[in-house]
């Protein structure tokens, strides 16, 4: 496995830079110029890509892993996290001016669990491409769903998206998936979490 520092994703590397670095490669920072880059769990950052992110931000450049000569760079950066910055920078592990250089607009998604609303529209999709890869044909039923807004979704998006490749692949060929078959799932993999 080929090992890439998160620096040399965002940032990009000149040839030679590290092992394995057989050419130059842009990062992330300089495919999205002109666009849009989203950075998931910001919070985990390094305190040293904290550091470049900060520059970025600021400056509108990067610089290459192994490289001085600065490039630059017009990217909207959306950040998101699951973890309250303020914490984050209150205990030492996030910058504060990174912080507040993020925090131009802040929206505050509530947990799946507080919107059960979105559980159907969220399972009709992830149901489709989970179906679409195992090769059932196999839908959902009413009640199936209705079981699915029932749980209490403790990771979110993710866990929903997770339980619903668990469950295509359990799901008959063809038919409906039924309530059960989905509080069996939901059940043991809650079982197999604890």
């Amino acid at each position: 496995m080929l090992f890439r520092s998160v620096e040399a994703e965002l940032f990009g590397h000149a040839r030679g830079a590290f092992t394995h670095a057989v050419t130059a490669r842009a990062g992330l920072f300089e495919d999205a110029h002109l666009g849009t880059l989203f950075l998931d769990e910001v919070g985990e950052l390094s305190p040293r890509a904290q550091a470049k992110l900060l520059r970025v931000l600021q400056e509108g450049e990067i610089r290459r892993v192994g490289e001085n000569d600065a490039r630059p760079v017009d990217v909207r950066v959306i950040a998101a996290t699951n973890r309250p910055l303020a914490a984050l920078v209150a205990s030492g592990r996030f910058r504060d001016d990174l912080m507040f250089r993020l925090s131009v607009v802040k929206i505050q998604v509530p947990p799946l669990r507080e919107r059960r609303g979105d559980v159907a529209v969220l399972a009709a999709a992830f149901w489709r491409d989970a179906a679409r890869r195992v090769g059932t044909r196999a839908v959902l039923s009413p009640e199936a769903v209705a079981q699915l807004a029932e749980w209490p979704w403790a990771g979110n998006v993710r866990e929903l998206q997770n339980a619903l490749a668990a469950l295509a692949v359990a799901a008959p060929a063809t038919g409906r998936v039924s309530a059960v078959l989905v509080r069996q799932l939901l059940r043991g993999r809650s079982a197999a979490a604890e």
